[in-house]
């Protein structure tokens, strides 16, 4: 990379965070009638660092800091991007900043495009290649129609939601989408990510 590109990456995620640092406050208290303005403003500014990045915020302040997650949605392409970013950040005594989203444990369901999946109704088998690191899943959904891609989304975000983003991308490789018909065999969504850390170890 050109030395001047290098300086000029550089410059523009210390730029961001001094621009941060001075709105902060905006952005710990979001209020609602402020949220497409300040949000808005946030995505050109992310923007101008990688197009690619976006951001989430915790829905309240917890222990008096309100998460900020910086991600590159799912694209491994962003991920350097992501990581310079957050390892830049400054001191924001009300903010807690994370790269990538992260793993839970919860229950949850994605409802999108007109269906609606449940964690409970979705199971898996792997297969570990140690050649490659990477793990292959097959996931059973109940209903799984595979001429409706609501489903395929749907899928993505909930690997998304048990891995993380970055174990999602950087950890597996095949991702094969079934109907469910039976769990005998199977596991629950909800085990994966103790399977694929395992499995990579």
């Amino acid at each position: 990379m050109p030395i001047r590109k290098l300086f000029q990456k550089k410059d523009q995620a210390a730029l961001f965070w001094q621009w941060f640092a001075e709105v902060q406050q905006d952005y710990y208290e979001l209020p609602e009638s402020e949220l497409e303005r300040l949000f808005d403003q946030l995505d050109k500014r992310l923007g101008k660092v990688n197009k690619q990045l976006v951001f989430e915020f915790s829905a309240e302040p917890v222990d008096g800091k309100r998460e900020f997650v910086i991600s590159a949605d799912g694209l491994e392409e962003a991920f350097p991007a992501v990581i310079e970013l957050v390892d830049k950040t400054p001191q924001l005594d009300g903010f807690c900043v994370t790269a990538f989203r992260q793993p839970s444990d919860e229950e949850y369901e994605v409802a999108l495009g007109g269906i609606t999946v449940s964690s409970e109704d979705v199971y898996f088998d792997y297969l570990y290649d140690p050649e490659s690191g990477l793990v292959d899943v097959r996931l059973f959904i109940k209903n799984f129609d595979p001429e409706n891609e609501a489903y395929d989304d749907a899928a993505f975000i909930m690997l998304d939601s048990v891995l993380g983003e970055y174990d999602a991308v950087t950890k597996l490789a095949a991702v094969e989408l079934r109907k469910l018909h039976e769990t005998e065999g199977l596991y629950p969504i909800r085990e994966l990510r103790r399977k694929v850390i395992q499995s990579s170890k």
